[in-house]
């Protein structure tokens, strides 16, 4: 990681440690609310053992989901100033149409019964998001009166909005030193990871000093900060420049220090050794027992890498050695249902992607093809690009939305430009049916037939998927579509039988390779045939020389 990185605005309260009075779950924290009522920690309290018996494959008494009904009553009923928080950053957190309306109101009714993080989370949206001087001031008001109330999540908004000049506040680094140091000297972790960046970078050259960098991450890492850990775990580990410190590699450092943030029950220190102890780098012993411990103990902690990573053991199951007899995590496609939702709540792109997949699927749940697809839209918004290739694939044959074959177009045009080339194979076909837009000195046939090559040429496409345009791109030389608009079509049998050849090649027993190579080959001499196959002989022996 570049130690140089942007300084991110924390739109929302960040994680604090969690201290042993209080309950800490899904990004809520009773230790950072002042006063909070029993019955909010007690509903807290719930979502924290349903999150701990989710990490370990089990059913909580509590579902996550009752534990939220029983906080909106909170909410509702009761005007419970941090029950209308959580709601408010429950519904923030999921991204759902609407969600950010109704996160706002929720906000608002919290704010103005004084409690701080929804002054702060409520200011910031309404800064952020309104192009009017007058909202965008109110906005900033919001934020100060949490940062003076001391807040140290409204403190390093306030230090970023004074370090970047927005919302009509001038450029003042100085002020915002100020903030973040009040932040940091309270143990606020991001405040010191901020500072190391400000030391660093964002300061402004004036203000560099690498010796308080280096001392800031330092100390933002011993405060389990998941940032500072990162990049430290990413210097110390490697050997890296930091600023204009040369650091060199020290993996036995790392390690000791992701240990003591382990012992701390710190969720990226646990996740980190989970990650070591089963990889077996860095002189860690290579134990998956121990690996799956902290992994448990990480998604316990709302750490989404964890929690992916477990929902990952419990989908697809772990026997490390088939002979033993022992199966290390037995398939549990509900547990890992749960687990995928936890880390989708945290917005991991990847974890909506796969709760789409299980709701389009049916599995551990009744099949709900809208529900699939507000998966695979958000997971898309996201950037990722297999997310992307099912949103087209929805409007296309509108399975939960309506079909809509130019959004169709539009995302697997995303898809393929994010490098997926199954969006290149999904807009060649298209292009043959003359749904996609084409160049002037173009054809359907002829755009469809550049998806198909750019497929081929590169190096990592799945086996299914070079399939498929081998057999397109091969079935668009035998119909001979491939000249000028307007012009006859001219057969080209011989590049038809190599990309039959190939597919064949790729599929043994598929019937409809073999009969289009049979097609094929019986246009072709003898002499002929034995040419192209000693030529895709040949290829085929180079490429597998190149594979990495």
């Amino acid at each position: 990681m570049n130690p140089k990185i942007l300084l991110l605005v924390a739109a929302m309260s960040s994680l604090s440690l969690a201290r042993a009075s209080a309950a800490a779950a899904l990004g809520l924290d009773t230790a950072e609310w002042t006063k909070p009522s029993a019955e909010i920690v007690a509903q807290v309290e719930a979502l924290e053992a349903a999150m701990a018996a989710m990490a370990k494959g089990e059913t909580p008494a509590v579902t996550l989901q009752q534990a939220i009904d029983k906080i909106r009553e909170l909410a509702d009923q009761k005007n419970d100033k941090d029950a209308l928080f959580s709601m408010g950053f429950l519904a923030q957190q999921s991204q759902q149409q609407n969600a950010l309306a109704e996160a706002m109101n929720y906000y608002k009714r919290a704010a103005d019964l004084g409690q701080l993080q929804a002054m702060n989370n409520y200011g910031f949206i309404l800064a952020g998001s309104s192009q009017e001087v007058e909202k965008t001031k109110e906005g900033l008001a919001f934020i100060k009166k949490a940062a003076d109330g001391g807040l140290n999540a409204a403190r390093r908004n306030m230090a970023a909005i004074y370090l970047n000049g927005l919302g009509g506040e001038e450029r003042n680094p100085d002020a915002a030193r100020e903030l973040l140091e009040k932040a940091a000297s309270d143990g606020d972790g991001q405040a010191q990871f901020e500072l190391a960046q400000f030391y660093l970078e964002l300061g402004g050259p004036e203000r560099t000093d690498d010796d308080k960098a280096w001392d800031w991450l330092n100390k933002a890492s011993d405060s389990g900060n998941p940032n500072a850990l990162a990049l430290l775990g990413s210097v110390l580990f490697d050997g890296k420049t930091f600023g204009a410190r040369k650091i060199e590699a020290d993996p036995a450092k790392a390690v000791e220090k992701f240990t003591k943030l382990a012992e701390q029950n710190v969720p990226a220190g646990l996740r980190t050794m989970g990650e070591l102890h089963a990889s077996g780098l860095a002189g860690v012993e290579k134990d998956f027992g121990k690996a799956l411990g902290y992994f448990t103990r990480a998604a316990q902690g709302n750490d989404a890498a964890a929690q992916v990573q477990l929902a990952g053991y419990y989908d697809q199951g772990v026997d490390l050695d088939p002979k033993d007899g022992k199966i290390e995590v037995a398939p549990n496609a509900a547990a890992a249902l749960e687990l995928y939702r936890l880390a989708a709540r945290n917005n991991v792109p990847f974890a909506l992607h796969k709760v789409g997949l299980f709701y389009e699927e049916g599995r551990s749940v009744d099949q709900d093809a809208p529900k699939a697809f507000a998966h695979y839209l958000q997971a898309a918004g996201g950037g990722f690009a297999p997310a992307m290739h099912k949103t087209g694939t929805c409007y296309l044959n509108g399975a939960g939305t309506l079909r809509d074959p130019v959004a169709a177009v539009a995302w697997f045009g995303r898809a393929s430009a994010a490098g997926l080339p199954e969006g290149l194979l999904s807009l060649g076909a298209l292009a043959e049916s003359g749904m996609v837009p084409i160049a002037a000195n173009s054809t359907p046939a002829k755009t469809a037939a550049e998806a198909y090559q750019r497929i081929l040429s590169l190096p990592q496409v799945a086996g299914q998927t070079r399939f498929e345009a081998l057999l397109r791109l091969g079935n668009l030389h035998f119909r001979g579509l491939l000249v000028s608009s307007g012009a006859s079509p001219v057969p080209d049998y011989a590049s038809a039988y190599q990309m039959f050849k190939q597919a064949a090649d790729l599929a043994p027993g598929n019937e409809l390779a073999a009969n289009l190579l049979k097609e094929a080959a019986a246009k072709l001499t003898p002499e002929q045939i034995q040419k192209l196959d000693a030529a895709i002989a040949e290829a085929a022996k180079k490429a597998a020389a190149e594979a990495p």
